[in-house]
């Protein structure tokens, strides 16, 4: 009779009585410790997703499986959240943050305007930071993010303190610290797993000069093979690694005057002396920027590789000359409007000045934003306002280019052959005749 009056009580999908079996199974099989309190919660839980007892196995294991994945999550997130610990749970351990870290949180809002949102800056920030005790680097900033086909790269650009054994490497790679491989680079897929980030290796000049004639777009896995003609000797990491210093290389910019020529050392710079930061209407053409690192030679190095045995006859100093002559370098600290089609500078924000609320009139406060983009390679971002200047790129890594492929046009499809004349068929005799031998 219950059972009756309970079954007339229903909706859509069900009634009163299996959605009561269903809800008690369900509390039977969770087993939580304050049941009373969380009858209603359960109540809803089970309606909402159709909860039935005759199948609770595949939903037990779906939202077990959903339970651990969250929990993961949560761990991996608290990781970041809460102080560095290097010892265990027993005996903490607390670490210092190694040099100055770019508050990217701050920066975020800059690059808003230039068209790039990162809506994952605090994740990133908190990242370098353990990124910056765990592997001891100095001068750690966000590099960049690199998309690939399967997965993103987060690139962080820093130097190491802490001494690597390279092994014996060949005399035309450039030593760690020097070269192309003055700065370290770390990658990774995930933000949330401090174990993920891997310093990228070393790079010689042959990788470098290869990425200058291919175009590849990431996949996300350091360890995959670079398919491309030509060859590229080396796997993903080697490839990320020489188009990311490429990169850096010819596209970091500082205002004019920031640095200036050693006397008698043409390639070396130094910073000038009492330099302050220029006010906003001083920096907003391409005239007031002036590129900072040398650029990569022909032959993929910073410096010309001397040989240690030259021919006879040969001095080092008339070999050094014709190197140098075939393969010159470029003035340091040139103008970024020396460079054609290169860049495009815009001015976006309230560019109007106003006066401090300090008693010093001289530094006016101008709110403007000055957005500089290589067109050279997309996705390299430059910005600047308020006197602080930083620098971002979101991107696939590769350079733009303006020669466009046609594919060749395939040859004529030639006629086929005309159809032979239809013959009769050839009728022999069931028996042949033999002839009469002599």
């Amino acid at each position: 009779m219950l059972k009756e009056k309970l079954q007339e009580v229903k909706d859509q999908n069900t009634n009163l009585y299996e959605h009561l079996n269903n809800l008690l199974t369900k509390i039977l099989l969770d087993n939580p410790k304050n049941a009373f309190e969380l009858f209603e919660d359960y109540s809803f839980q089970v309606k909402s997703n159709g909860f039935k007892f005759e199948k609770y196995d595949e939903f037990d294991n779906a939202e077990r499986s959903k339970i651990k994945m969250d929990q993961s999550i949560q761990q991996k997130t608290l990781k970041l959240i809460n102080k560095i610990n290097l010892g265990t749970d027993e005996e903490p351990q607390e670490a210092t943050q190694t040099g100055y870290l770019p508050n990217l949180i701050e920066e975020s809002y800059l690059y808003e305007w230039a068209g790039i949102g990162i809506d994952e800056n605090y994740k990133i920030f908190k990242a370098l930071t353990l990124l910056s005790v765990t592997k001891q680097a100095s001068k750690l900033r966000f590099w960049g993010k690199i998309m690939g086909r399967q997965k993103d790269y987060y690139i962080a650009e820093g130097i190491a303190t802490t001494q690597v054994e390279d092994g014996e490497l060949p005399p035309e790679v450039e030593p760690r610290g020097t070269g192309v491989n003055t700065k370290s680079y770390w990658a990774c897929n995930d933000l949330l797993n401090d174990k993920d980030w891997i310093e990228l290796p070393l790079i010689t000049p042959q990788q470098i000069n290869t990425s200058r004639q291919i175009k590849y777009i990431f996949t996300g896995n350091l360890e995959n093979d670079v398919i491309t003609n030509p060859y590229f000797f080396g796997k993903e990491k080697h490839l990320l690694k020489a188009q990311i210093v490429r990169i850096t290389q010819s596209t970091v910019i500082i205002p004019k005057g920031q640095y200036i020529l050693r006397e008698g050392e043409p390639r070396e710079i130094d910073p000038a002396p009492e330099y302050k930061l220029p006010g906003f209407h001083d920096l907003k053409t391409l005239n007031d920027w002036i590129h900072f690192n040398q650029n990569i030679l022909n032959c993929g190095r910073l410096v010309h590789l001397i040989p240690s045995e030259l021919p006879e006859g040969i001095e080092p100093e008339a070999y050094q000359k014709q190197i140098e002559n075939a393969d010159p370098f470029e003035n340091r600290l040139k103008p970024i409007s020396n460079d054609k089609n290169a860049w495009k500078i815009r001015i976006v924000g309230d560019t109007t000045d106003y006066n401090p609320l300090s008693k010093d009139t001289n530094n006016k406060v101008n709110n403007g934003v000055i957005i500089i983009k290589s067109l050279v390679w997309p996705g390299l971002v430059t910005v600047y306002s308020n006197k602080v200047l930083s620098q971002l790129y979101y991107g696939y890594g590769y350079k733009a280019t303006n020669n466009h492929f046609y594919p060749k046009q395939p040859q004529q499809v030639q006629s086929e052959q005309p159809d032979l004349p239809e013959q009769p068929e050839p009728n022999f005799p069931a028996e042949v005749p033999q002839q009469p031998q002599d």
